[in-house]
């Protein structure tokens, strides 16, 4: 995996959206205050991949799985979701755990606190969002959060719908309305590759170049992120952020009411391309063969003809096949 960070001239990009390197820090004020791009005639808002990251096999070849890097959207973000609308659903009433949550430096306001029962047909049911605790805690400094709202949101659903072809992983989308001057949460992993797409207000992002130490689980980062790994970016709105799986990563949001769309990509695990091709072996005639007759071995010579048969296996495994087969494992059991 390369080191660097590919700089925005390495990287050739449209008029629209020239891409801007993520070790740019917020202290570098000569950065540009524009505007998210205008969209193309009956491209209101962004339904495509190229609308988010421009030139998609650029993205692919310079910046996937490689370093953190800062863009700028050639379509516009700011009308996928409005912070009106997180109210309007709020006070709505219909909405129910686990579709949001809220929580502060962190800690998450307790679920009895944030939640109401309703009853519906003679049926006294729970968990449903209770507005007016969402706006105290709001108020007092809280952020507000969707979870996983490409399953009822129409935007956000069209778009993740349109992503989903060009990534071999599960896609799901975390709405995130912060208050300024608040840092929700401390530094952390995320257990997927992320695509912050920054909707209103700023935000000031602090992340960690990928290296040795990165981890492929979702955990608290212990300590401070090293000024050798340490890059700083200010995103507004029309910014798009990507994050490799296993940036560390922590923002403060700091002028206005902040709105940001999380898309994470969550591929499969090495344990679920393991269990894949495990499955396949001992589900495979060679294996049976040998486990119907392993007795005519000795242990020594039943261990050196597994092994043998499994190498096989392996070397003739169809390697698209396997992996569409995690892809669909790990989305079913994330």
């Amino acid at each position: 995996m390369p080191t660097t960070t590919p700089t925005a001239t390495e990287t050739p990009r449209d008029d629209a959206g020239p891409a801007r390197d993520a070790e740019q820090t917020r202290d570098a004020e000569t950065r540009r205050d524009a505007e998210p791009a205008p969209a193309a005639a009956g491209e209101a808002m962004p339904t495509r991949l190229e609308h988010l990251v421009g030139d998609t096999g650029a993205f692919f070849r310079d910046h996937w799985a490689n370093q953190p890097v800062l863009l700028r959207a050639p379509g516009d973000l700011t009308g996928l979701i409005t912070e009106q609308e997180m109210w309007d659903e709020a006070e709505c009433g219909l909405l129910s755990r686990p579709y949001f949550t809220v929580f502060n430096e962190g800690v998450r306001t307790a679920i009895s606190d944030m939640t109401r029962k309703r009853r519906v047909v003679g049926h006294e049911l729970p968990g449903y969002i209770e507005p007016e605790r969402i706006r105290q805690d709001f108020a007092a400094g809280a952020t507000f959060k969707f979870n996983q709202a490409e399953h009822w949101h129409p935007r956000i659903r069209t778009l993740v719908k349109a992503l989903e072809p060009h990534f071999s992983g599960g896609l799901e989308a975390f709405v995130f309305l912060s208050p300024p001057g608040k840092t929700a949460m401390q530094a952390h992993h995320d257990g997927a590759h992320v695509l912050i797409l920054q909707v209103a207000g700023v935000k000031d992002w602090v992340v960690g170049r990928i290296d040795e130490t990165s981890t492929s689980d979702s955990t608290l980062y212990e300590g401070q992120i090293p000024d050798d790994r340490r890059i700083e970016a200010t995103l507004r709105p029309g910014d798009v952020l990507y994050m490799p799986h296993g940036t560390p990563h922590y923002a403060t949001a700091r002028e206005g009411n902040s709105i940001h769309i999380a898309i994470t990509i969550e591929e499969p695990t090495a344990q679920n391309l393991a269990e894949v091709l495990l499955a396949g072996f001992l589900g495979s005639p060679a294996f049976r063969a040998l486990h119907e007759h392993h007795h005519q071995h000795c242990l020594k010579q039943r261990t050196e003809l597994v092994r043998q048969a499994l190498l096989a296996h392996l070397a003739a495994a169809d390697e698209s096949a396997a992996t569409r087969a995690a892809v669909t494992l790990r989305r079913e059991h994330r």
